[in-house]
């Protein structure tokens, strides 16, 4: 390796050290959000069969018991599909095309995707503000979709409910994902049907309060991200 003078490795190694300390310390701070934000998840939401969550804000402690809903309540199901890879007439269009891949769960907003596909009738495009769920094998992973979008058959999607806040559903159903997994596999294959992944329970609350509740989440996973 090529060596300067004793200063100058002084110096240099100095540089970098205050550079790694630095990385240490946001990344420090960065574990404290995640773990505010798994905090907030437990208690701004109700537990299994409770109707009230443990924390509550100030201005809607008197609004009384939230109100479960089966997810197919709030929003429309749709089950992805994957057009035919043999016709490349149907590729690099203007619709982004969501695989479980493309989904980063350090995102929030589906913005890109690896693949694109270009419109027709025949397809179920799921518009801005949809819900991307992975449904078989990687069960769990989801994101908003920031424009129009596809996604394949791993992925059931939730195109909300105009009386549903879509970002409070999307939380609601970051609080039941650990539900959702440890659900006893019926194969070898993990996987979530439309009809089951419809059947889901989430405890709902006036739209006041979901949109409180999304924008306090929405702002601590701005300072994650």
């Amino acid at each position: 390796i090529p060596v300067p003078s004793i200063k100058e490795q002084q110096k240099i190694a100095s540089c970098l050290s205050s550079l790694d300390e630095l990385i240490a310390a946001h990344n420090d701070k960065l574990d404290a959000l995640k773990d505010h934000k798994k905090g907030l998840l437990q208690n701004l939401f109700p537990q299994e069969g409770e109707t009230v969550p443990k924390v509550r804000f100030p201005e809607f402690e008197g609004d009384g018991e939230w109100i479960y809903k089966r997810l197919g309540e709030t929003g429309k199901i749709i089950t992805g599909k994957t057009p035919s890879t043999k016709d490349a007439s149907l590729w690099n269009g203007e619709i982004l095309f969501i695989t479980p891949t493309d989904i980063d769960e350090n995102q929030k907003y589906q913005l890109v995707t690896n693949r694109t596909i270009v419109r027709n009738r025949k397809l179920n495009i799921l518009p801005e503000g949809s819900i991307a769920y992975t449904c078989i094998a990687s069960i769990g992973k989801m994101s908003i979709t920031a424009k129009e979008s596809v996604t394949n058959q791993q992925i059931n999607s939730i195109v909300v409910n105009a009386n549903y806040h879509n970002e409070f559903i999307y939380y609601s159903l970051l609080h039941i994902t650990p539900f959702i997994k440890s659900r006893p596999a019926t194969s070898t294959l993990p996987i979530v049907n439309k009809t089951e992944f419809s059947a889901f329970r989430i405890a709902v609350p006036k739209p006041q309060e979901q949109q409180k509740i999304a924008s306090c989440l929405s702002s601590l996973d701005e300072l994650i991200m």
